[in-house]
């Protein structure tokens, strides 16, 4: 029979389906879409409907396969694309859905729907400037609506127009002051304000914790561990994968004592890289609840019983708080990915130190301020490639000035840090700094929508765009860019955080600003606890006269510049296993308070725990010189970058890196390499010859190595010369395997 003898009932099922969605029974308009393909296969509201309601009970997967089918079946169906570039989105396929998208806009560019997912995903795509003329154009078409209006906000504060960023995040408030993600973005926005108070951020984030759970609800009671087992750690985040908070998650995981500590991760965000991949390797369990109702969610992390569970988003896209309000462990804290108070109750600390949150500091906060020793994290660099560590594009060089005959000040920033203050300050220095220039490396420099307006901004307040460098940011040049700038201005009042490590590591000093809130001294913390507390500043003034200072005389700042990383690589912001030893005697008091926390066995010495097993040094020397022998470069790479997530250095990967770079006829970057093992593990004779060896091959001098032998050993030069080189097991002190000693 046609279709047209079933259209009212077709029709009656899709009202349902539409009525049931709206009702949110979402399994109902799944049964309903499906009783209506019963009668017509070749619908698209029952794909739409379909997908629609898997999106809304948190399974995107379910709703992406659905949709490819729809996509297949309904290739010019508008909705269909823009539905599908949503759950590309959801997944983290960002590329992918952008494509989709544009491909339903050029369909029909009337759906403001379309419009404002493809702003989202520019935005996520650092496309900010992309991103805004999109929700401008959802806006044309849906001019009220609130969401849209805080998007709007989001991406004007993104390209710098932050006064108007907050009048248009007030506005959509006052059109939604209900709305949790919106009176986030707002919160958020305020702390790109010069004029934010540490009060008014404190009271903006008690209005959106109010909005955390319904009026009249109480979180359920927990259950306490009541075992003996070792000490249950959670942590709740958005943002595991290659992201900024990685660069201090990854030797946290790496270093926490997996003896007394067990480690449960939970991904609310489904995008998955190789960041992702080592997190999973040093967490015993890693559980993805992106595709998770969000109603289950709660239950499912009480299910196991923690002691502690660390928030890591705060306010940020996809709060863990909003989950984290119905109390799911008898501790819970905040640490790293918000810089400011949560406002909410159920948080009980927050994790600072003395400089980001000195005394005084509780009145801006409703939680205790857990203070560690020194600084409130531990940093590694290069987390996503640890082995570029060793490299010698990535060693710090002579401060640049000395070539070109000017200062070069720099910021790597979003553009949205850049205020008024920090632009006053900026030109106070290039006032009082003639010659000099200041580069910038922001995302989108490189286009004209977003490079003039910044520009006229920098004119605006006196800045000559004939000094400034603009440079658009590229992932590969993270590091590389320290390499063109003497010194680093900082930013406020956000200022530096993961990107002011990086310069430092680079061996460039990082002028700050350090003002009332705790966001605006999180760089005043890094310099501070790598010995350079004189750069946080605290004034303008300060600021700017410590900027002159060090640009005056370049040979002084050249000598600091050679010897801020070794200051770094000493500092406590480079020690996670001190931090790590800090944490677990603070959480092992409060789940001491209620049962006694339990240990289980290792082996005897230090290691590495990875893919749910600890690993012993021994164990690990063994396996590198074999990957070695076997000429395996994967495996070789592979062991090596497990042994940097917990040691950034370590004398063992500078000389396996160092034998392969030998192997492969590169004898200048091998021989660099073991010096900086030989550095690293000092007194190690087989490890000395083979250096000779190398620095004669090389015809280099060996002057400083003789004399190290005489003053450590007592030994001539001539004596280790006369020894034969050592093999591979030698050098790592350890026998040699019967099949090695036989051939």
């Amino acid at each position: 029979m046609q279709n047209s003898y079933y259209a009212p009932r077709i029709s009656r099922y899709l009202r349902q389906a539409e009525a049931s969605f709206a009702a949110q029974r979402y399994r109902d308009c799944i049964r309903q879409a499906e009783q209506a393909e019963r009668f017509e296969k070749r619908n698209p509201n029952t794909f739409c409907w379909r997908a629609l309601s898997h999106m809304s009970l948190g399974s995107p997967a379910e709703a992406h396969q659905i949709l490819a089918q729809a996509q297949a079946l309904f290739p010019d169906n508008a909705r269909v694309r823009v539905l599908a570039g949503k759950v590309l989105m959801d997944l983290g396929h960002y590329e992918a859905a952008r494509a989709v998208l544009e491909a339903a806009l050029t369909l029909d560019p009337s759906i403001w729907m379309a419009w404002a997912n493809y702003s989202t995903v520019l935005y996520t795509l650092q496309d900010y400037q992309g991103a805004k003329d999109a929700i401008r154009r959802a806006l044309e078409i849906e001019p009220a609506d609130p969401g849209l209006l805080s998007n709007y906000a989001n991406t004007l504060k993104e390209t710098g127009a932050i006064a108007e960023s907050l009048a248009v995040q007030r506005q959509a408030v006052a059109a939604a002051p209900t709305e949790l993600p919106v009176r986030s973005n707002l919160l958020y926005t305020m702390m790109f304000d010069e004029a934010t108070t540490p009060q008014d951020l404190l009271r903006e984030a008690q209005a959106c914790a109010a909005l955390m759970l319904p009026p009249g609800s109480r979180a359920r009671p927990l259950q306490a561990p009541a075992d003996t087992g070792r000490i249950r750690l959670g942590m709740l985040s958005n943002d595991l994968y290659a992201h900024a908070c990685a660069y201090f998650i990854i030797p946290f995981l790496a270093n926490l004592d997996h003896t007394r500590v067990e480690v449960f991760v939970y991904a609310l965000n489904g995008r998955k890289d190789n960041i992702t991949q080592k997190i999973q390797g040093y967490a015993e369990h890693f559980i993805d609840i992106s595709a998770t109702p969000a109603d289950r969610i709660p239950d499912l992390i009480r299910e196991a019983q923690l002691d502690v569970l660390i928030d890591m988003g705060g306010y940020s896209r996809n709060s863990p708080l909003q989950y984290m309000a119905h109390r799911l462990a008898p501790r819970q804290l905040t640490w790293i990915g918000y810089p400011g108070s949560t406002g909410l109750d159920g948080i009980d600390y927050r994790l600072v130190d003395n400089v980001t949150d000195p005394d005084g500091h509780e009145a801006y906060h409703t939680e205790k301020l857990l203070r560690a020793p020194v600084v409130s994290a531990a940093y590694f660099p290069l987390v996503g490639r640890p082995l570029d560590a060793y490299a010698m594009a990535y060693r710090p060089r002579p401060t640049p000035a000395l070539e070109n005959g000017h200062i070069t000040f720099g910021c790597s920033v979003n553009l949205a840090k850049i205020s008024g203050r920090t632009l006053r300050m900026w030109n106070q220095v290039l006032a009082r700094c003639p010659g000099s220039k200041l580069l910038l490396e922001c995302a989108g420099l490189d286009r004209d929508p977003v490079r003039e307006p910044l520009l006229a901004r920098m004119a605006q307040a006196g800045i000559d765009s004939e000094r400034v460098i603009c440079i658009p940011r590229r992932g590969e040049n993270q590091y590389l860019i320290y390499h063109s700038i003497d010194i680093v201005l900082d930013t406020s009042p956000v200022t530096g955080g993961t990107n002011a490590c990086d310069a430092l590591w680079m061996g460039v000093p990082v002028v700050t600003f350090a003002g009332q809130a705790s966001h605006e001294r999180i760089a005043a913390s890094i310099v501070a606890s790598v010995g350079l507390a004189g750069l946080g500043c605290t004034t303008e003034a300060q600021y700017v006269d410590t900027a002159v200072s060090l640009a005056a005389d370049v040979a002084q700042l050249n000598a600091l510049r050679l010897s801020v990383r070794q200051m770094f690589e000493a500092s406590p912001l480079f020690d996670a296993a001190t931090f790590c030893r800090w944490f677990e005697g603070e959480i092992a008091d409060w789940a001491g308070s209620y049962r006694q926390p339990g240990q289980v066995e290792r082996p005897a010495g230090d290691g590495v725990f990875f893919g749910g097993r600890w690993h012993r040094v021994e164990e690990i020397i063994v396996a590198v010189i074999a990957t070695l022998q076997a000429g395996d470069t994967d495996g070789l790479a592979n062991v090596l970058e497990n042994i940097s997530a917990k040691w950034s250095k370590h004398w063992l990967v500078a000389y396996a890196l160092s034998e392969g770079a030998y192997r492969q006829g590169d004898a200048g970057t091998a021989l660099e390499l073991l010096i900086e093992s030989a550095t690293l593990r000092k007194y190690s004779l087989p490890l000395y010859r083979l250096l000779l060896a190398r620095l004669d091959e090389c015809g280099q001098d060996k002057t400083v190595l003789a004399d190290f032998l005489q003053q450590a050993f007592g030994l001539d030069l001539a004596f280790l010369e006369a020894q034969p080189l050592p093999s591979m097991h030698e050098i790592a002190g350890i026998p040699a395997q019967p099949e090695a000693a036989a051939a």
